[in-house]
């Protein structure tokens, strides 16, 4: 699952800063605790981590769900917390504690349709279909596709769909899609719901390619969609390929996950955020001359804090800063399918941060 390669992820960084000597002089050592999802566990690890490890920062929640209820126990605990994954809207911004290395997915949706103007690629006419039982993917589809079709002059063709992401059975929802003249369909749901619907479009005979933004950016659509993909449109954070350090940290993150039993072909840009979160941290302690001493551990944390406020890291996402809100400004690369492959379309770099 994402969440495994995004430990696969951290124990990389880890093993590597410790190798080369650590931070300020002293080995980096990591708890762990395994929520399996669940948002009160995540309120039980943070609070242990705070209390009884004496932790000096949390990686995590994954979830936006964990991130909701862990945030405010983490500002009580005085400790930062880091989510990789967590990008449902307005989460960290209560909380001086809280920041958030994903990206904004009504940006990143934007990208996507600048890049395909900007290359005088067909977006004139779409249909949107949503998982209106997931609240992000009910999100993504009426409040961030539909108003940015709009103002961006791309018509829709009918309605929104509504689906439920859990249903086996999407032929209904599929068959309204016959007959429209459109571009493209807009597809709002996570990886496994995006495959469903896409199969079940082919099966039909609708040959229509569908855009998102990074909602299903997952390496597991090289697989899952192969050549029925083709034509797809999406965003991601993270691009392997961008250069020589990316493809380095790649081929350690396969060669890793092989050891585990996981086959990935590629980070998921949630697996780079943990890799750069890491990173992040040390280049923090560093700067602010963190020990690790557990009787200053409380000072400690708020000088992390305040290091992160201002911190601009150039890690293998891109340029990474912090927002007041504790969001992070990341860049966008826009990608297509191709033979069953992902191509880059165009690249954004990351907004600045005020």
């Amino acid at each position: 699952t994402i969440a495994n390669t995004t430990e696969t992820s951290i124990d990389i960084a880890v093993r590597e800063i410790n190798a080369a000597g650590g931070i300020n002089g002293k080995k980096l050592r990591v708890v762990k605790f395994d929520t399996a999802g669940d948002p009160k566990q995540a309120v039980v690890a943070v609070r242990k981590f705070a209390r009884d490890d004496k932790a000096l920062a949390v990686i995590g929640p994954f979830s936006s769900s964990e991130s909701r209820v862990a945030f405010p126990a983490g500002e009580r605990a005085k400790i930062v917390q880091i989510p990789n994954a967590s990008s449902a809207p307005k989460l960290a911004d209560r909380y001086s504690y809280a920041f958030r290395v994903t990206e904004n997915e009504g940006l990143q949706f934007q990208r996507v349709i600048s890049t395909l103007k900007q290359l005088k690629m067909p977006i004139n006419s779409v249909a949107i279909m949503y998982g209106s039982d997931d609240v992000v993917s009910k999100a993504v589809g009426l409040f961030i596709m539909k108003p940015l079709f709009a103002k961006n002059g791309v018509k829709l063709a009918r309605a929104p769909i509504a689906f439920e992401s859990k249903a086996v059975d999407v032929s209904a929802q599929v068959t309204q899609l016959k007959g429209l003249k459109i571009d493209y369909v807009g597809l709002a749901g996570i990886t496994p719901v995006a495959v469903r619907v896409l199969r079940e479009m082919r099966r039909q005979g609708i040959a229509t390619p569908i855009i998102g933004g990074q909602i299903w950016a997952d390496p597991e659509i090289v697989r899952q969609f192969g050549k029925m993909g083709d034509g797809s449109v999406f965003s991601s954070w993270f691009w392997y390929k961008r250069d020589a350090r990316t493809l380095e940290f790649t081929k350690k993150f396969i060669e890793e996950n092989k050891k585990r039993g996981i086959e990935k072909p590629f980070p998921h840009h949630v697996d780079a955020s943990a890799y750069d979160i890491v990173y992040l941290l040390k280049a923090v302690m560093e700067k602010e001359k963190i020990t690790g001493d557990p009787d200053k551990v409380v000072a400690e944390r708020t000088k992390i804090r305040d290091g992160l406020k201002t911190i601009v890291y150039n890690g293998i996402i891109g340029e990474i800063c912090f927002e007041k809100t504790g969001d992070a400004q990341l860049p966008g690369y826009v990608m297509t399918m191709k033979d069953g492959e992902w191509v880059l379309l165009g690249s954004h770099k990351s907004l600045p941060c005020k």
